[in-house]
């Protein structure tokens, strides 16, 4: 007779190898970490709608006595920081153009100072400066302003600015730029006649800052950073400019509003826009700026590499404070563009 096979022998499950049992166990136990890992708490950008919030005046007389009755809420104001209109003429009149300017993050009006005031006067314009809520005042006040207050802001100074001049530019830096992207989906940001985007925000330098968007990232920073990040500066002028040193969940709605505008959908972003920026930018990743201009879908729109900037760290290219020298050759690349902006029924 043939030889026939012994038949296999059959291992109950419970007859497996104690290693095996162990094996299981552990990936049941990974398996379950991972899942509450991945299901713990987002940092959450919130409604995307501003704080409520009184409008403007529309009588341009007005203007200037609401801005300081307005900043007289805010005590601890930083000297030349508070909101506040540079007028063309002593005559303040509206003018043809209206500049607005938004900061960046921990910054201010004084972060590229002059060089909103030598665009607006190279326009013939008025110019109005605006201060994101929670900055230019403590350390403190950092952590209470939320994305929906920078909204507001946002949607206040270009209100301001339709006030001050017929046609608005808004000229915006670092995270200031992030959210002139948000403004410029809405339909107040569509009245808006052009952007100049100087080292927008798209994305920081330090990837590990998105871990704030991801599961438990608010917890994380704080583990990594500790209640309070940043330094002192040994410049005085820049410790006056910027709040240097604030508490870490600051962080939380900056990163919160990156996030939601680069992954909105930028095609519909039809404003004419020039981009100035460096490829050697230490704080925000020029790869995610080019990245998110390709994206937007204005139909008049430049992007232009900064290469006269001497500025440290190649963020904020020009101003007193990072680059005098290159203030005028960047207002000068800002007014030629602008002049040279084709709109509907002047051709």
């Amino acid at each position: 007779m043939p030889d026939t096979p012994a038949p296999c022998p059959v291992i109950a499950s419970g007859s497996r190898p104690r290693w095996a049992r162990l094996g299981l166990a552990g990936l049941a136990v990974l398996a379950l970490v991972l899942a509450v890992f991945l299901a713990g708490p987002r940092n959450a950008f919130g409604l995307d709608a501003p704080t409520p919030r009184a409008p403007p005046p529309q009588n341009i007389a007005a203007l200037d006595d609401w801005l300081a009755a307005s900043e007289a809420a805010y005590p601890d104001i930083k000297p030349g920081t508070a909101k506040g209109i540079v007028w063309h003429s002593a005559l303040r009149q509206r003018t043809a153009w209206a500049v607005v300017y938004l900061h960046g993050f921990s910054a201010s009006r004084l972060e590229t100072a002059p060089l909103a005031d030598g665009v607006a006067q190279a326009l013939g314009a008025n110019a109005f400066h605006t201060r994101l809520s929670g900055h230019g005042r403590s350390a403190a006040a950092m952590a209470q302003a939320s994305v929906q207050d920078w909204m507001a802001d946002a949607i206040e100074a270009v209100r301001i600015g339709h006030t001050l001049g017929e046609r608005v530019l808004v000229i915006s830096c670092s995270t200031g730029a992030t959210l002139a992207s948000w403004l410029a989906l809405t339909p107040e940001g569509n009245r808006v006649a052009a952007h100049a985007f100087i080292s927008p925000n798209f994305g920081p330098k330090d990837q590990r800052a998105e871990l704030i968007n991801g599961p438990w990232g608010q917890q994380i920073a704080l583990a990594l950073e500790g209640e309070t990040r940043g330094r002192m500066p040994d410049d005085a002028r820049e410790a006056q400019a910027w709040t240097p040193r604030y508490p870490t969940r600051a962080l939380f709605p900056m990163m919160a509003l990156v996030k939601q505008v680069r992954e909105s959908d930028l095609s519909q972003f039809k404003t004419p826009l020039l981009t100035l920026y460096s490829a050697a930018d230490q704080t925000v990743d020029p790869v995610q700026t080019e990245a998110a201009f390709a994206r937007i879908g204005a139909p008049q729109k430049s992007i232009e590499l900064v290469r006269y900037s001497k500025s440290q760290g190649q963020h904020v290219l020009a101003g007193d404070i990072r680059d005098p020298q290159a203030t005028a050759p960047m207002a000068a690349a800002i007014v030629t563009w602008v002049r040279a902006i084709r709109f509907a029924g002047t051709d």
